[in-house]
C-alpha cells in the first residue's frame, strides 16, 4: 500500500499537444478576437479592427474593392476567405490589393433551401465568409447563422450592405465617390478614385465616423487621401482698388488671396 501511495504522489500528468491546449483553453483574450484593418480605416471600427463573431456590411460604389482591401489586411498570410455566390468577384483586382488567392474559396451560388446550410458549414471552416444572397434570408436562418459565427469566432461579410438580411448588422460601411483623378481635357488616364467612407451600426457602433481615402490610389492600393489644401491665387492688387483712388507704383505688386477649394 505504501508503494502505491508513493507512486500516486510521483505520478506525472501526460503532456498535452498545443492543438489540444488550444481547443480546451477556456478564455479567449480580447486581442485575439480582433483582426487588423488598414490603418486609415481604423477610426471606422469601434473595436479598432474587425471583431470575430460579428457581421459587417459594405455598400455603395467601390464597396467590393473596399471589402477586398479589408480582407487583404485582416487575413494576412494565414487567414482564409470564402466567397459564396459572387462569380464576378474580380480575382485580378483582389490580388492587386494584396489578397492571397490560394487562401480564397469561391463557392457557386447554392439553391435557396441549401444556402443557410452551406454558409453555416463555411463559418466553421474559415475566418470570413463573404455573401451576397440573391433573395432575402429568413429571420430564423439569419439568427442561426449569426449564432454560428459567434460560436466559431468567424465573421459574416455582407457584400450587399445587408440589403437581404432581416436583422441589423453590427457595423455597416457606406462609400460615396467624390471624384476620379487623372483625366485632362480629352486626354490622360484615371490614376485614382477619392472615396468617402462612413460607418454606422447597432448600439451606436461606428459613431457616425468617416474617413476619406483613395480607392484605389495611383499604385492600385488603398491609401489615405490628404485633406483638401488651400490654393493660393495671385491677382493684381490694382483690380481690388477703387479706380478713382490714387494708386502708387507699389500697388502694381501682387497680393496673395487664399481660397478654399
Amino acid at each position: 500500500m505504501a508503494d502505491l501511495a508513493s507512486a500516486a504522489r510521483v505520478r506525472h500528468r501526460p503532456e498535452l499537444s498545443q492543438d489540444i491546449i488550444n481547443k480546451i483553453q477556456p478564455v479567449t483574450l480580447a486581442g485575439q478576437r480582433i483582426m487588423p484593418v488598414p490603418e486609415v480605416l481604423a477610426p471606422l471600427f469601434p473595436w479598432g479592427g474587425l471583431q470575430r463573431g460579428t457581421s459587417l456590411g459594405v455598400a455603395g460604389h467601390g464597396a467590393w474593392t473596399l471589402s477586398l482591401a479589408l480582407m487583404a489586411e485582416a487575413l494576412g498570410e494565414e487567414g482564409w476567405l470564402a466567397v459564396v455566390g459572387v462569380p464576378d468577384l474580380g480575382l485580378a483586382a483582389a490580388a492587386d490589393l494584396g489578397v492571397r488567392l490560394d487562401r480564397v474559396l469561391l463557392v457557386e451560388t447554392p439553391s435557396l433551401d441549401q444556402w443557410p446550410t452551406v454558409v453555416a458549414a463555411l463559418l466553421e471552416a474559415v475566418d470570413v465568409v463573404a455573401v451576397a444572397p440573391s433573395a432575402r434570408i429568413g429571420p430564423r436562418d439569419a439568427r442561426r447563422l449569426q449564432a454560428r459565427a459567434r460560436e466559431q469566432e468567424s465573421m459574416l461579410l455582407h457584400l450587399d450592405g445587408g440589403r437581404t438580411w432581416p436583422n441589423g448588422l453590427d457595423l455597416t460601411l457606406s462609400t460615396e465617390v467624390d471624384r476620379w483623378e487623372g483625366l485632362g481635357e480629352g486626354h490622360g488616364h484615371l490614376t485614382g478614385r477619392r472615396v468617402s467612407i462612413s460607418a454606422a451600426g447597432r448600439r451606436g457602433a461606428g459613431g457616425g465616423s468617416s474617413v476619406e481615402v483613395w480607392l484605389p490610389g495611383p499604385d492600385g492600393r488603398l491609401a489615405a487621401a490628404p485633406k483638401e489644401a488651400d490654393v493660393l491665387e495671385f491677382r493684381p492688387l490694382r483690380e481690388s482698388v477703387n479706380r478713382e483712388s490714387p494708386v502708387s507704383e507699389k500697388a502694381d505688386s501682387q497680393e496673395v488671396v487664399g481660397q478654399s477649394v
